[in-house]
């Protein structure tokens, strides 16, 4: 019985004791726990406007090569995927009794043009003696040498007739205009070469892309400046490249600006024909600082980031400059070294205690 009257004695002093300590003048208030962040240390980067566009690629050089004169194909001596040479042999056409025709005709004609320039020279000479001796008036002189020039004329036209079915004799040999790659063939022997490519041919030492940017790209555009090309038909594998022309205007029928970007370093792995995504950088910073978007706090002026200084968040304005891909350039208010808040920030208050959990 006694011990149960201690106990209750005990039990009634700590109440009151507790009592006074929760609701006494002296009430003494526990320090709110930190809150757990993770930091990031400011250090510098190179940030980058981009600007984006989708394109096939092409060779340096493509041509799809057609027969200057009609005939039939005789030969064919390469085959898709051949590397060839400037001036190398391709296509063979049976042209001979065409071109015989026409240089037989234009042999003929230069003797006829010949024939004429004789008699026309020979009437003018003899209208000039009568001329001289009173017997011929100017005006019949005059028509004279006009004949004379006219039928010199006709037989500098014939000469050049002949000299053009020499050369459409010739070309009953198809070849490579430059040193390339063979693509697709549509020669067939036996088969005619009128209105229909014999072979196409392409130059892939270097591989081009010509596509159109946006018109707010207009006046950062011009050649020199980096890109690269994403494929995803190589497992979105990256080859650099640049940008060789840029058109100064922007187009009247898309309201896009026309660029050209060449791709040298590809290993031979970029090909014609093949489609991927193209990135310009317009504009880079060096040795800037660089933050995700989502480390921002955005508020009704701008924004702000939270950094931790001797253990404390303080929260700082910010100013920002280009975005890319998700980045964002902080001009003013951060410094290399600090420590930003990229996670938890949106729970911080200027002061706010936090324990950093990882860096």
């Amino acid at each position: 019985m006694r011990n149960f009257r201690l106990f209750i004695q005990v039990t009634l002093i700590l109440a009151g004791v507790f009592l006074i300590m929760g609701c006494g003048p002296g009430q003494i208030e526990e320090e709110d726990p930190p809150i757990r962040v993770s930091i990031e240390v400011m250090e510098p980067a190179d940030i980058s406007s981009i600007a984006y566009a989708s394109a096939r690629v092409e060779g340096l050089e493509e041509a799809l090569i057609y027969a200057l004169s009609p005939g039939k194909v005789e030969e064919v001596l390469v085959s898709e995927g051949d590397s060839v040479t400037a001036g190398q042999r391709l296509v063979r056409l049976n042209t001979d009794q065409q071109a015989s025709a026409v240089t037989a005709s234009a042999v003929a004609g230069i003797s006829a043009a010949q024939a004429n320039v004789d008699n026309a020279s020979s009437n003018y000479r003899r209208m000039q003696s009568l001329y001289e001796a009173g017997a011929a008036s100017e005006q019949q002189l005059e028509g004279a040498l006009a004949s004379m020039e006219a039928a010199q004329a006709q037989l500098s036209q014939a000469r050049a007739g002949y000299a053009q079915a020499r050369t459409n004799r010739e070309n009953s040999w198809i070849t490579a205009p430059f040193n390339g790659e063979i693509g697709r063939i549509w020669a067939r022997e036996g088969n005619s070469s009128a209105g229909t490519p014999l072979v196409s041919i392409s130059n892939n030492s270097a591989i081009v892309a010509r596509i159109l940017l946006p018109e707010e790209n207009l006046l950062d555009l011009k050649p020199g400046l980096p890109a690269y090309i994403t494929i995803s038909s190589l497992d979105n594998e990256s080859f650099p490249g640049m940008v060789t022309s840029a058109s100064s205007t922007v187009d009247q029928i898309s309201g896009l600006v026309p660029v050209e970007v060449r791709f040298d370093e590809t290993g031979g792995r970029l090909r014609p024909g093949m489609a991927g995504r193209i990135a310009v950088l317009t504009e880079t910073h060096e040795n800037s600082i660089a933050v995700l978007e989502n480390d921002l706090r955005r508020t009704h002026t701008g924004f702000q980031v939270a950094v931790i200084e001797n253990g404390k968040a303080v929260i700082r304005d910010v100013q920002v400059g280009i975005y890319s891909d998700g980045m964002v350039q902080i001009t003013d208010g951060l410094s290399f070294g600090d420590s930003l808040v990229v996670a938890g920030q949106t729970m911080l208050q200027d002061g706010s205690n936090v324990k950093v959990v990882n860096q």
